[in-house]
């Protein structure tokens, strides 16, 4: 199961709710992701112990991700990201401490991510909506 949270005081509109939620359930379908997983889309990092723009709490199934100002897709880059080091934690490929910056688990995560995003807006043209203005009247 897959739940998706968010900030009320992101105001994020219906269209990119249902945009956030789609490309969830994409990268889980790609991945593959085969457990439960919680997203949350937050305004306020320091409530959330994020030091960047995303954090995957590992072993939890856990994705806290910073909403404030964000394109969209930039929102969904970093949420494929958090998804890719889920899928990691799965196949078992997170072992003690790992690379902020780097490393070939940081490095698949990256690629994976910008990998997923293009299939994702190439694969509907309502999809490539994501790449649209931050404005909220937009989308």
């Amino acid at each position: 199961m897959k739940k998706l949270y968010f900030s009320k005081s992101l105001n994020l509109s219906p269209p990119k709710v249902y945009l956030i939620g789609d490309f969830i359930n994409y990268c889980c379908e790609w991945l593959p992701i085969i457990s439960d997983c919680e997203v949350y889309v937050i305004e306020n990092r320091n409530d959330h112990d994020i030091e960047t723009t995303a954090a995957y709490h590992r072993g939890q199934g856990i994705i806290k991700v910073y909403g404030k100002n964000r394109a969209l897709v930039d929102i969904l880059r970093s949420i494929g990201h958090e998804l890719t080091h889920m899928m990691q934690d799965e196949k078992g490929m997170l072992n003690g401490k790992i690379q902020d910056a780097g490393g070939m688990i940081e490095d698949e995560a990256n690629a994976k991510a910008g990998e997923i995003i293009k299939l994702y807006a190439k694969s509907s043209p309502e999809r490539k909506r994501i790449y649209e203005s931050v404005s909220r009247d937009v989308i």
